[in-house]
């Protein structure tokens, strides 16, 4: 026979079912992030490599997520006035960024006022893509090997001339970095971007760059400059011809690459479910079928990182340019 129910058996019941209750309805909103759209701010003009990839991989991310990604391009001050409006937004995991050695590891060493550092003040997502440079010379620099680049740099001192978007940019650092290894030196010309100074290599009034593969293709292609390595730890398969640094034969490159990358993060503080959705969103996107191809297409190579790799590349770079920094290759304003 079942026993009436009491008072006190009535309230145990309904204080376990209020207990289930508020567990469900805490449970249910730890797993509704996001139950918006987002907002992803890239810190560059439409166009560049920056808003390229963004626009490949925010599609497939949005659709793991579940919800829109709305992107907003905010460019200007070196990439500084989009960080810091994704910074100063409320820290719910709604907003968030793309960044880039310029954004992460360049700034903040070069600007004392940039205002964060990406080690404390980021919630890294995931590091997306690297694409290599290419050292390149004009054809009229009568070279066609990096050895040769060396050899003819002693021989001629003060006649090679390098151009880079402005002081301390990415290709700046770069660029002073593989001269340091080489044990050589040459001018320094910065322009307002690198876009100016591709077209002056291309004319002959600068002679030595280290653009992106995918900017320097088509000019390679039609034999307007002369590709003499290639930065990344293996060859291009669009260009299978030009050897890695450390496929040179020069000693100090044996062990030495170099890529520019493009990845994801948001502002430290965000809630931890919602880093988790963006970092799993942002580690699978670039991995699908179809949004690798894109990427490839357009020279990028996929990384797809975790965000404890991701810190570590931070690391290292920052590391590796801040040596620079103290050779006096760059001056900090």
């Amino acid at each position: 026979m079942t026993k009436p129910l009491t008072f006190e058996r009535a309230g145990v019941r309904a204080v376990a079912a209020l207990a289930c209750g508020l567990a469900y309805a805490i449970g249910g909103h730890a797993q509704s992030f996001p139950a918006k759209p987002i907002l992803l701010v890239l810190p560059t003009a439409p166009g560049g490599p920056v808003d390229i990839v963004a626009r490949i991989v925010a599609p497939e991310a949005s659709r793991l997520l579940g919800q829109p990604i709305v992107m907003e391009n905010r460019p200007g001050a070196s990439q500084k006035i989009g960080i810091r409006s994704m910074l100063r937004a409320p820290r719910d995991g709604y907003t968030f960024a793309a960044i880039s050695p310029a954004s992460a590891t360049i700034n903040p060493l070069v600007d004392r006022d940039v205002g964060y550092d990406p080690l404390k003040d980021f919630t890294l997502l995931s590091q997306t893509v690297g694409h290599p440079a290419v050292v390149t010379v004009h054809p009229s620099v009568p070279v066609r090997t990096l050895q040769e680049l060396v050899a003819y740099a002693r021989a001629n001192p003060g006649k090679l001339a390098y151009g880079s978007g402005g002081n301390g940019t990415s290709l700046q650092f770069s660029t002073s970095e593989l001269l340091m290894k080489l044990g050589i030196t040459a001018a320094h010309v910065p322009y307002k971007s690198d876009g100016p100074a591709f077209n002056d290599l291309l004319g002959g009034q600068i002679n030595l760059m280290m653009p992106a593969l995918a900017a320097v293709k088509p000019a390679l292609d039609a034999g307007r400059l002369v590709p003499l390595a290639i930065s990344g730890k293996s060859r291009s398969p669009h260009l299978p011809n030009v050897p890695t640094y450390g496929e040179t034969g020069i000693p100090e490159l044996k062990d030495y690459s170099y890529r520019v990358w493009i990845g994801f993060a948001a502002a430290s503080g965000i809630p931890d479910e919602a880093a988790r959705r963006l970092q799993d969103a942002f580690m699978r996107a670039p991995r699908a079928p179809a949004v690798r191809r894109s990427l490839e297409a357009g020279d990028f190579e996929v990384i797809a990182s975790t965000p404890q790799d991701f810190a570590r590349e931070l690391r290292a770079e920052l590391d590796r340019n801040r040596r620079v920094i103290d050779s006096g290759a760059i001056t900090i304003e």
